[in-house]
């Protein structure tokens, strides 16, 4: 009965807790302002993190790792609720909906919050409505939670994909734009690419395409997971028509969190199920409506405390640390002769994403990663291979695969962890 009175008492102060969550994230900036070593600032931020002593995590690119205040916001919410509930259950989370929207340097209208990036690009395709004939302007390096979309068009609507093949190490900016501009038609109704790329991390120059593709009336759909929380993301910038996010990689949100940005001029255009309002005109972002159901809102909460955590440290200082990192990760591996540099070199074209193709003389990616994780605790990943490139006879040409390896730095690495 002790024990039932004690754990009583705590769910009455959880108010408190919550205003121990602000104030953890407010010291956290006050650190980070105050701190004028660059190496101690890092190593104050790490401490943020529960990962298990002597595990390297290389793969936010797969998957993140929540700072302990995140972690403890969404177990507070998950008691806060359960203690009471309906208290909550269907709250519309529009703070969280605002931190998302400055986050992406977007309007609040034209932000949603979903559960990943496939849900998002679901969304966006089946919400164009395109008809038969219409074309889809893709790369053979997209990743698959991005394209099934559209494959699924292909296959109930009798929509046309056009397949642009990239070059497998990439010179320039103009290389690109060559490129896209060479696979649009006068039945492109989309072109859908990445923010960057999931096999080498290349960073798409998403502004430079935008200058072609909008004044012919062509939305430009993207797949931004790997971009929030690793760049510093503004999609007014970037041209994008739409941006589909996965918050629980790079913005360290709980599993199950997402962020759709649909460009309001184009509004009208894309208008997903999951958003229709049944009455009146617009569509209804919020996180709960009749056409989205109920959500898991200790998620949701969890999901603006990590946002609020990488404001605290800073989105431009958090780009830079990332880069600064795979910066020295290309530095070490560009000496090893079995290894080829798949990312670009320019930083307008990189990221924090660096992918090295293995000989395959020398071994299998997949082996290399796996002697990784089981004798040195360390987390890498074997980027996949490419999809299909499907021309526009639809003749598939064979499967590439650069047998390569990824390395994915984030704030809670450091250079000794690369070395």
């Amino acid at each position: 009965m002790k024990k039932l009175a004690a754990a009583g008492a705590a769910i009455t102060s959880l108010p408190e807790i919550a205003q121990a969550l602000d104030e953890r994230v407010r010291a956290l900036r006050d650190d980070v302002l105050q701190t004028a070593d660059d190496a101690a600032l890092w190593r104050r931020v790490r401490k943020e993190f529960a990962l298990n002593p002597g595990l390297v995590h290389f793969n936010c690119g797969s998957i993140g790792a929540m700072p302990r205040v995140v972690i403890d916001a969404v177990c507070g919410q998950v008691r806060r609720y359960e203690a009471n509930p309906y208290d909550g259950a269907f709250d519309n989370a529009v703070a969280v909906r605002k931190k998302a929207a400055d986050f992406l340097g977007a309007a609040i209208d034209e932000v949603a919050l979903t559960r990943n990036t496939t849900e998002g690009m679901d969304c966006v395709a089946t919400g164009l409505h395109l008809k038969e004939g219409d074309e889809v302007l893709t790369t053979n390096h997209e990743h698959g939670g991005g394209m099934i979309c559209w494959q699924y068009l292909v296959k109930h609507h009798d929509v046309r994909m056009r397949y642009l093949k990239l070059p497998k190490i990439v010179k320039d900016t103009a290389q690109i734009l060559e490129l896209v501009e060479q696979n649009i038609t006068e039945r492109t109704r989309a072109c859908s690419f990445s923010h960057v790329d999931t096999i080498t991390g290349m960073q798409m120059p998403l502004a430079a395409i935008s200058a072609l593709t909008r004044p012919k009336g062509i939305l430009l759909i993207c797949d931004g997971a790997q971009g929030p929380g690793m760049l510093d993301v503004d999609v007014k910038a970037l041209g994008v028509d739409t941006y589909a996010s996965s918050s629980h990689k790079w913005m360290l949100a709980p599993r199950g969190s997402g962020l759709l940005y649909i460009r309001k001029e184009v509004q009208d255009r894309v208008q997903p199920v999951m958003f229709h309002q049944v009455s009146g005109e617009g569509q209804d972002y919020n996180a709960y409506g009749a056409s989205s159901g109920t959500r898991n809102m200790a998620n949701i909460h969890g999901h603006g405390v990590a946002m609020d955590f990488h404001n605290a440290i800073g989105r431009a200082r958090i780009e830079g640390r990332c880069r600064a990192l795979s910066r020295l990760v290309r530095e070490r591996l560009r000496a090893i002769p079995a290894l080829t540099l798949l990312t670009p070199e320019q930083e307008e074209l990189s990221s924090a994403i660096v992918s090295f193709a293995l000989d395959p003389a020398r071994g299998k990616n997949s082996d290399i990663v796996t002697r990784f994780r089981e004798e040195y605790n360390t987390i890498l990943k074997p980027a996949q291979g490419t999809l299909p490139f499907v021309a526009a006879e639809h003749v598939p040409p064979p499967h590439d695969n650069y047998n390569a390896i990824r390395v994915s730095t984030h704030i809670f690495n450091n250079e000794d962890k690369v070395e």
